[in-house]
C-alpha cells in the first residue's frame, strides 16, 4: 500500500509531467507563430483552392464539349436511321415496280439491314458509354462517318437502279 507521502510525490510528478507537456506545446506554438506557420499554411490552402477551382472549370468545359459531341452524334444517328427507313421504302417500291430483280432486292435489303444493325449498335454503345475520352469520341466519329458513307453508297446504288 501507498502511504500519503508516496502519493503526494507521485501526484507532484504527474503534475510536473503534464505541465512540461503544456509548456512544450505552448513553446512549439509560439515558435510556429514567429516563423509564420499560419500564414504559410493559409497560402498553401489558397493555392490548393485556386488549383482545384481551375481544374473544376477545365472539367466543366470538357463536360460541356463532350455533351455537345454526344448530342450531335445522336442527331446524326437518328437522321441516318430515318434516311435508312426511306431507303428501305425505296427498295420495296422498286421491287413492286419490277425495277429490281429479286436477287438485287435481297442483296440491297441485306446491306440496308446490316447498316441498320451497325447504326443501332453504335447508338447503343454511345448511350451506354457515358462520358468518353477524346480518343473514344474520335473513334465514334470515324465509325459514324463510315456508316454515313455506306448509307450514301447504298442510296446511290438504289437511285442508279431506279434510274433517278
Amino acid at each position: 500500500m501507498m502511504n500519503g507521502r508516496t502519493r503526494a510525490i507521485l501526484l507532484a510528478g504527474g503534475v510536473a509531467v503534464l505541465l512540461s507537456g503544456c509548456v512544450s506545446t505552448y513553446m512549439d506554438q509560439k515558435a510556429d507563430l514567429r516563423a509564420g506557420g499560419p500564414q504559410v499554411r493559409e497560402a498553401a490552402a489558397r493555392q490548393q483552392y485556386t488549383s482545384a477551382k481551375a481544374q473544376n472549370t477545365d472539367l466543366n468545359d470538357q463536360l460541356v464539349s463532350t455533351q455537345r459531341d454526344i448530342d450531335r452524334n445522336e442527331r446524326r444517328i437518328a437522321a441516318a436511321q430515318t434516311q435508312l427507313s426511306a431507303v428501305r421504302q425505296d427498295l420495296d417500291r422498286a421491287r413492286r415496280g419490277k425495277k429490281l430483280s429479286e436477287s438485287e432486292y435481297r442483296r440491297m435489303r441485306a446491306e440496308a439491314d446490316e447498316l441498320n444493325r451497325d447504326i443501332t449498335e453504335l447508338d447503343f454503345k454511345m448511350k451506354a458509354g457515358g462520358a468518353s475520352t477524346p480518343a473514344d469520341a474520335a473513334e465514334k466519329e470515324r465509325q459514324i462517318q463510315a456508316l454515313e458513307k455506306k448509307k450514301a453508297e447504298l442510296e446511290k446504288a438504289i437511285q442508279l437502279t431506279l434510274g433517278q
